[in-house]
C-alpha cells in the first residue's frame, strides 16, 4: 500500500471511529477552519475528496484574517484558499479583525476571534461542526505550553478528537480529524497528493513562545529519544482516560447543589470538579451554607469560597 493510500485508510479509520460515519443517517454540514497553511488546506482536500465515506453533506470553508501579517501574504493566503475552494467544490467565507494582544498574549487573542468567527458562521450556515487540523506535533506543542504555565490534566491534554465549547453565547462542537498525524506525515502526504498551500512567516517568529517549542525544544527532545512523539501520544491518552474518570466523580457529586458534608470527604482535585461544574454558565452560584454568593475570582475566571472548603480555588478556563 502507498503511503498515501495508508494515510486515506488511517484517516477515514479515525474518522469512523470518533465522529461514526453518518450518525444514524444523519450527515454533517461541517465548516473546515482554514488558514491557507498545509495542514488544514490537507484537512480540507481530504473532507471534500471523501465527503461520501465520512457521512458528510455539505462543507464550508471559513477563513479568519487576522491582519497582523503583510497585506502581499495575505492576499497568496486567499489565492491558495480560492484554489481550494475550487479543488473541494466548497464555497469560503472570509471575514477579517484587527487584531490586538489580550493580557494573555496575541496567540490567546486570535483563538478567542476565530471561535467568535466559527460561532457566527455555524449559526448562519446551520454548521454541525467545525473541523480544525490540529495534529499529534501541534497537542503535544500545547502540552509543554500548558506545563510551562501550570496546568491541571485538563490544560495537559488539550486539543482533543472532540470538544463543545463556549463561544459566541453558544456552544461550538469541534472535531479534530488529523490528530493523529505527525506534521512530517502530513507533509509527505501534501507532496504526494500535489496540495497547494501558503507557508507563514510568521511560523519562525521565535519571539513565539509556541514556535520555539516547536523549532527548537521538540527537535532536540526527538534527537534524545527517537520515538518521543509516539510516547507523549500514549502520555497523553493516559491523562485524558484519568481526566474523565476524575469528571464522571465530580459529576456525581453535583447534583443541582453542592453538599459541603459530603465534599469533606473526597480528594481535593474531586471537589475542585465538582465547584467548576457548579458555576458553569453563571457568574457566581449559591454557597450551599449560605455564605454571600461566591464572587467572580481574578479577572473573572475563578471561584472561591472559604467556608465551604478552605483554599479551593477553582478555575474556569484551565
Amino acid at each position: 500500500m502507498s503511503s498515501s493510500r495508508a494515510f486515506v485508510s488511517r484517516f477515514l479509520h479515525f474518522w469512523r471511529t470518533q465522529f461514526g460515519a453518518s450518525g444514524a443517517g444523519r450527515r454533517l454540514r461541517l465548516g473546515i477552519g482554514v488558514s491557507g497553511g498545509r495542514d488544514s488546506c490537507v484537512l480540507a482536500a481530504l473532507i471534500g475528496r471523501m465527503k461520501a465515506h465520512l457521512g458528510v453533506r455539505r462543507v464550508v470553508l471559513l477563513h479568519l484574517d487576522h491582519g497582523i501579517r503583510p497585506v502581499a501574504e495575505r492576499r497568496r493566503d486567499r489565492a491558495v484558499l480560492r484554489a481550494l475552494s475550487r479543488r473541494v467544490r466548497a464555497p469560503l467565507v472570509v471575514d477579517r479583525v484587527r487584531l490586538r494582544a489580550t493580557g494573555e498574549g496575541l496567540e490567546a487573542a486570535g483563538r478567542s476571534a476565530r471561535l467568535k468567527f466559527f460561532s457566527r458562521a455555524a449559526r448562519r450556515y446551520r454548521l454541525d461542526a467545525i473541523a480544525q487540523a490540529h495534529h499529534l506535533d501541534d497537542r503535544i506543542e500545547t502540552f509543554f505550553l500548558f506545563l510551562l504555565r501550570g496546568s491541571g490534566l485538563r490544560g495537559l491534554t488539550s486539543l482533543r478528537s472532540t470538544e463543545t465549547l463556549a463561544a459566541g453565547g453558544g456552544s461550538l462542537n469541534i472535531i479534530r480529524p488529523l490528530l493523529p498525524f505527525t506534521r512530517d506525515e502530513i507533509l509527505e502526504f501534501s507532496a504526494a497528493e500535489k496540495i497547494s498551500y501558503h507557508e507563514d512567516s510568521t511560523n519562525r517568529d521565535l519571539r513565539f513562545l509556541r514556535n520555539r517549542l516547536r523549532l527548537e525544544l521538540i527537535p532536540m527532545l526527538k534527537s534524545w529519544h527517537p520515538g518521543f512523539a509516539k510516547a507523549m501520544a500514549a502520555t497523553q491518552q493516559a491523562l485524558e482516560s484519568e481526566d474523565a474518570a476524575l469528571s464522571d466523580l465530580a459529576d456525581g457529586l453535583y447534583r443541582g447543589r453542592l453538599d459541603p458534608a459530603e465534599l469533606r470527604n473526597w480528594p481535593e482535585a474531586v471537589v475542585a470538579r465538582a465547584y467548576r461544574r457548579a458555576g458553569e454558565g453563571r457568574s457566581f452560584f449559591e454557597c450551599p451554607r449560605q455564605c454571600q454568593p461566591v464572587a467572580q475570582h481574578q479577572r473573572g475566571r475563578g471561584l472561591l469560597c472559604e467556608r465551604l472548603r478552605p483554599g479551593i480555588k477553582v478555575e474556569r478556563n484551565l
